[in-house]
């Protein structure tokens, strides 16, 4: 059995993949002991991994961006689970549509980070400007996040991740806009290594992203399952945030779950706007293709989705 450490940014259904990975024991039949190593953000968990205290972590393409240039660093995307902005917009009471958003005092833990430019993809289609239409208030990560996020006296909106979608209306507040039917591209929870560990050891780089894909199909397609994970891991207990939580992410995921080209292009042409990056990152240079490649040249998605078991007399 390999021992690998998987970098994690926090408990929340975003790393979902890697819980259900272990509960299904997909890692384990892959001949692989992951050590969970507890990052506080993906800014810390990335330069972590950068830094080879991990071998693997979870992690959002604009984060993955960021840290290889703050840190010299050579993490890609390996394995897509959600390949689409995906984030929702609370709002204090009393702001109940898109336009009341407008001016308003948008909270996030920190500039630059993937809400901000979640928020610049948004106001790009609504055809707002984030310099005009908005006032970028920095709450830090000095606290449980959704206190500083949905704290009235300083911020009017934020951005929520599931299960806090469904947290924030039970503190009053009201989901206003759902990015995800923007249907923007944007790389969000997947699988990172870095290049110098895959070229130490393919193989294993190989059987996590096999494990990855397994428990992403697994979550996505069994609710049962799906909720358990995220009741056993994310600590949320209440099962009508719990069920629409395993929905919302659900309905995101699937597909071949190669990393998006795309939306690493989206998330770096918006950090290079925004000056966190000297110049934009060509995608090809923050992901690795060849894992989820090599899987579907071998047949693997055929085997997890059942297409193996359709014999042609039953297609007929």
């Amino acid at each position: 059995m390999d021992k690998i450490r998987i970098a994690m940014p926090h408990r929340g259904a975003g790393v979902a993949p890697v819980f259900a990975a272990i509960e299904g024991s997909y890692y384990r039949e892959q001949g692989l002991e992951p050590e969970l190593v507890p990052y506080h953000g993906h800014s810390n968990s990335l330069k972590a991994l950068i830094a080879g205290e991990a071998d693997f972590t979870n992690a959002v393409g604009a984060e993955l961006l960021l840290a290889n240039n703050r840190h010299q660093g050579d993490a890609v995307v390996l394995a897509s689970a959600i390949s689409r902005s995906a984030q929702q917009v609370a709002a204090v009471p009393g702001i109940m549509t898109r336009e009341e958003l407008r001016g308003k005092r948008w909270g996030v833990g920190a500039r630059n980070d993937a809400d901000e430019c979640a928020i610049i993809m948004a106001f790009d289609r609504w055809g707002w400007s984030i310099d005009k239409d908005a006032e970028i208030v920095v709450v830090g990560t000095g606290g449980a996040r959704l206190d500083l996020l949905l704290d009235p006296r300083r911020v009017d909106a934020a951005i929520m991740h599931a299960p806090e979608t469904f947290q924030a209306p039970k503190r009053g507040y009201h989901i206003v806009e759902d990015f995800g039917r923007l249907d923007v591209s944007f790389q969000n929870s997947c699988a990172a290594s870095t290049r110098q560990s895959l070229k130490s050891n393919p193989e294993i780089g190989l059987r996590y992203v096999r494990a990855f894909c397994q428990a992403v199909h697994r979550f996505r397609r069994d609710a049962q399952f799906g909720i358990h994970v995220l009741r056993k891991y994310s600590g949320e207990t209440d099962v009508d945030v719990l069920r629409p939580t395993w929905v919302l992410f659900a309905r995101y995921m699937g597909g071949m779950m190669y990393p998006s080209l795309e939306g690493m292009r989206n998330a770096s042409a918006i950090l290079h706007r925004v000056g966190a990056l000297p110049k934009p990152v060509a995608p090809e240079d923050a992901v690795d293709l060849n894992p989820v490649l090599t899987l579907e040249r071998e047949g693997f998605f055929e085997d997890l989705m059942g297409a193996k078991n359709v014999h042609p007399q039953d297609a007929a």
